[in-house]
């Protein structure tokens, strides 16, 4: 088999192509607040819109393009529009852009063939993994019908930012879900080296481990542990972000729920960005600051009590 990627010290290295966000554009509305990126997951194997573009309907009111008022007070089109009279919509069609230069798309290509391939070579067996943890946080999942929303828990996920597949550096995200009972019993915390043994799987363009089994805790860190009750508390009180910043992202309170909204035609699923600390306004958002001054007021105090 070919090497993923150009050898690194004589290591196979790879990412993960499927959410590569610089190989695609579209125009879309619906990817307006993502800068129009699009990952190459949901170009490629979610939709299937390139070459051939995709088609979708964009609902339109009467009564609103004109700038008069909805007699049911609605501010915008939705689904409880549907039976108006003032309601239509409109068939748009929309064509992916690729952001590469002809030779760039091409090697991108052969990249994406050979991180396929390595899948593949995966589906079925357990692999031999090893990694610094970057994050742990509660596995959530929102479940919203109607007006009505709720978030259930399901243990707890393990976020490493790079890591080995047996002898292949993974220079990527990926995630190792656990039971509340394994973190219970482990105590995993940030910056904890860990070596495993677990099954790979793909969820929409993630890479997911599942199911670990002779794991060995090489070096601990020093970040904090969650538990189950710390858990069920953030899950209470976390807040919806409406948009998708870097800073909440890196953030240990920043956590991407996947939503799962049940409606007449089927249900449908998307990802959203909440805060565990509640914090709705990520923008007068202190806690980052917060836990910067702790840090440092930290280390003041243990130089103070070193120099005595």
């Amino acid at each position: 088999m070919k090497l993923l990627s150009e050898p690194l010290q004589g290591i196979r290295t790879t990412v993960n192509h499927y959410k590569r966000q610089d190989v695609f554009k579209c125009v879309q509305q619906a990817h307006a607040r993502f800068e129009n990126k699009v990952s190459v997951y949901h170009v490629l194997k979610e939709r299937g819109c390139y070459p051939r573009g995709c088609i979708y309907f964009m609902w339109k009111c009467r009564k609103l393009n004109k700038g008069r008022s909805c007699p049911r007070k609605f501010k915008h089109v939705g689904r409880k529009c549907f039976g108006c009279k003032e309601f239509y919509d409109e068939k748009v069609i929309n064509s992916p852009e690729v952001a590469l230069s002809d030779e760039e798309f091409s090697k991108f290509m052969r990249d994406l063939g050979e991180f396929e391939t390595w899948l593949e070579d995966l589906k079925g067996i357990e692999v031999n993994f090893s990694g610094t943890i970057y994050s742990v946080k509660p596995r959530m999942r929102q479940v919203v019908q109607g007006n009505r929303g709720h978030i259930a828990l399901n243990g707890f996920v393990l976020i490493f930012r790079e890591a080995f597949f047996d002898l292949v550096k993974f220079e990527d995200l990926c995630y190792l879900t656990i039971s509340k009972g394994l973190q219970a019993k482990c105590r995993f915390s940030k910056g904890d080296k860990i070596d495993f043994y677990a099954r790979v799987s793909m969820d929409r363009g993630r890479l997911i481990l599942k199911r670990p089994n002779r794991i060995e805790i090489d070096e601990r860190g020093e970040g904090e542990t969650w538990s189950w009750d710390k858990a069920l508390v953030a899950a209470r009180t976390a807040s919806p972000i409406p948009y998708q910043l870097e800073k909440c992202f890196a953030c240990d309170r920043g956590c991407l729920l996947d939503t799962i909204e049940r409606i007449n035609v089927g249900d449908r699923h998307k990802r959203q960005l909440f805060c565990l600390e509640g914090i709705k306004n990520p923008h007068s958002c202190m806690y980052d600051l917060a836990k910067r001054i702790d840090i440092e007021l930290c280390a003041l105090d243990t130089f103070q009590r070193t120099i005595i």
